[in-house]
């Protein structure tokens, strides 16, 4: 899948369609996080990260690292560039993504680094989770009664939706249905890329019970 879609949109792309969802009638998800929950969640991904870290580098002495603030999906990149470069590396964020290398003979040391920015700025662990089908069902009617006729308007080409229950069935496997796909996989450039998503938001903020 193309990345584009892996990041998503910015953040403040979010919150601009925070009203689009409720104005339409679609019901939002009854999500309900327990602090427990959460906070297992990021122990899980920093858990991950320093084991990623002790894979490569055995012999390195992480420090301890206090967390600084939960970032959305779409801030990411731009947090851990922006620590990175505080560290002394050279790193940007760039289509969404992250653009870092560690310099030669630096691995170690970025590496850790690269650790405690992880740490210091985790991924909101509510877009971490597995959607529950209440979720899913919200995305199918935000995808199917938004943002299909936003992209069509704009003069976009979108695959046919299944029926809810396939969606709800086969949401998360190769070729679930996705309105974005074919945009996805087309050369559009990023100035057309951030336009349309200016327009018609990939993911609603209610999803996640904002």
């Amino acid at each position: 899948m193309n990345g584009r879609w892996l990041i998503g949109v910015v953040a403040v792309l979010l919150i601009a369609s925070m009203s689009s969802a409720c104005s339409s009638g679609i019901r939002p998800p009854e999500t309900d996080y327990s602090a427990d929950v959460l906070e297992a969640q990021i122990s899980a991904d920093n858990r991950r990260a320093l084991d990623d870290l002790m894979s490569k580098f055995p012999n390195a002495s992480p420090p301890d690292v206090e967390q600084v603030r939960v970032v959305s999906l779409d801030e990411w990149a731009a947090a851990i560039a922006e620590c990175l470069s505080a560290e002394g590396y050279s790193a940007t964020a760039q289509d969404g993504g992250l653009v870092a290398k560690a310099p030669s003979g630096q691995e170690l040391p970025y590496a850790i680094a690269y650790y405690v920015c992880t740490v210091e700025y985790p991924i909101d662990p509510r877009q971490q989770l597995p959607l529950a089908e209440d979720q899913i069902r919200f995305l199918y009617e935000y995808y199917t009664k938004e943002l299909t006729p936003c992209l069509k308007a704009e003069g976009y080409d979108v695959p046919d939706p299944p029926s809810m229950q396939t969606y709800i069935s086969t949401y998360g496997q190769p070729g679930f249905w996705d309105p974005y796909r074919l945009i996805a996989e087309s050369p559009i450039n990023q100035q057309d890329w951030e336009r349309i998503n200016r327009l018609c938001t990939q993911t609603p903020a209610e999803l996640y019970g904002g």
